[in-house]
């Protein structure tokens, strides 16, 4: 009889009442779920694998942020960092999208090293060759494009690089081109061509000084507030909040004393008057009086200026708003050295990286240590040696009046040369 009550001869004709099991399943334990194992897992003897079933139940309200924190995590960086790595992945995405590439969601190797390839064969727009250095900083902004693990390998790439650097570019002429330095007795003549009596002449003579004085970098000398700059009776106190090479960490101040050619007290006094009689325009008033006051210990020191010597509007200015910009001192310091005959220094150009290494250089000639210089030019932690010695850790304005500078001779002649300069 079968399960249904009719009677089979052949085995084949049997129908069996019951429920058909995969043999897969008889293998699997009770509890079983799936395991969540990635490329970065890693256990030893006696750990368990990790459960996907035991993944936190994530909603939209884990992955969700505020327009405020989203607009922090997208402008996360120096400003000018964001500016080049975005321009550098916008140029290679265009470039794929017209030779018919991929460039997102994801990349291969293939097509970066077709990239530079191309841009070692074409060079700039303007015909001139792209520096090795740039080329490595492009593969470096493209390759961080992508999440780790699906990154294209870009060794070959940094590879073929230096063979362009050491079989065309160099062999071309390519050079890394530099500044000139912007020394003691050039940067005299700048001053003295500098009319005083207006308030740009003052504001432009203040910040020179400066950043001599500090071995600035031009951003540097921008970010300073009023209250990061003290007049004493026989030089200046200024406040570093940050560097380009000492992003995080505390800030510090430093002691530039005043000297009879660079007269860096009467300058920065001279200028602070100046922001003292300032006040913030309005749409129908320059400098209103009973305005807003640029004289504030949170504003910046430095501020543009009208060709009245009134405050610049900078309801536009979204990027700086009232900081002035790196370039606008680089035009500045080479406007100045065009008028005072020194725009160019052993055929290299002035630019405002010039009042870094001109002070630098002149102590380097006045026999000032390494370590000293490397500490006033706030230069890598690593090759500071004095860095720990002249920072008090409690952060105090009177820790020493020494300036490197000292041994730097007056209007930047050594003993005898005077002499020998008359005619």
């Amino acid at each position: 009889m079968t399960s249904t009550g009719i009677e089979a001869t052949d085995p084949d004709d049997i129908v069996y009442d019951a429920e058909i099991v995969d043999e897969r399943e008889q293998l699997l334990p009770a509890d079983w779920a799936p395991y969540r194992i990635t490329r970065h897992t890693i256990l030893t003897d006696g750990e368990v694998l990790p459960r996907a079933d035991k993944e936190p139940p994530f909603t939209s309200k884990d992955i969700y942020v505020p327009p405020s924190v989203k607009k922090r995590i997208t402008e996360r960086g120096a400003r000018n960092t964001r500016v080049n790595r975005d321009s550098t992945r916008t140029r290679f995405e265009q470039w794929c999208a017209k030779e018919g590439r991929i460039a997102q969601p994801s990349t291969t190797t293939a097509n970066v090293a077709a990239y530079f390839g191309y841009l070692m064969e074409t060079g700039k727009p303007d015909g001139s060759k792209y520096s090795p250095d740039s080329l490595l900083a492009y593969c470096s902004r493209i390759a961080s494009w992508y999440p780790k693990g699906e990154r294209p390998d870009v060794s070959l790439v940094r590879e073929m690089i230096e063979d362009y650097r050491l079989e065309e570019y160099i062999p071309a002429g390519g050079e890394k081109e530099q500044s000139a330095g912007l020394t003691l007795k050039h940067l005299v003549k700048v001053l003295a061509e500098i009319d005083e009596t207006t308030r740009i002449g003052r504001r432009d003579a203040a910040m020179l000084v400066l950043q001599y004085g500090m071995l600035y970098r031009s951003i540097e000398v921008t970010n300073l507030l009023v209250k990061q700059v003290r007049v004493d009776t026989d030089g200046v106190w200024v406040w570093t909040a940050k560097s380009k090479t000492r992003r995080k960490g505390k800030g510090r101040w430093r002691f530039i004393r005043d000297r009879a050619d660079l007269q860096i007290v009467a300058r920065v006094r001279g200028w602070l008057a100046d922001l003292r009689e300032l006040r913030e325009p309005t749409e129908h008033d320059q400098n209103p009086a009973g305005g807003e006051p640029a004289y504030l210990p949170i504003k910046p020191l430095f501020r543009a200026l009208t060709t009245k010597g009134n405050l610049k509007r900078r309801k536009n200015a979204t990027v700086r708003g009232l900081f002035l910009t790196g370039r606008m001192v680089n035009e500045m310091v080479q406007a100045r050295a065009t008028v005072a005959g020194v725009a160019l220094i052993n055929g290299l150009k002035v630019t405002s990286h010039s009042l870094r290494a001109g002070p630098n250089t002149d102590m380097a000639e006045a026999l000032v240590p390494l370590s000293e210089r490397n500490t006033a030019g706030d230069w890598a932690p690593d090759s500071t040696l004095a860095d720990d010695v002249y920072n008090r850790p409690d952060g105090s304005i009177g820790i020493s009046k020494n300036d490197p500078l000292d041994a730097v001779p007056l209007w930047g002649k050594f003993e005898g040369q005077a002499a020998l300069d008359e005619p």
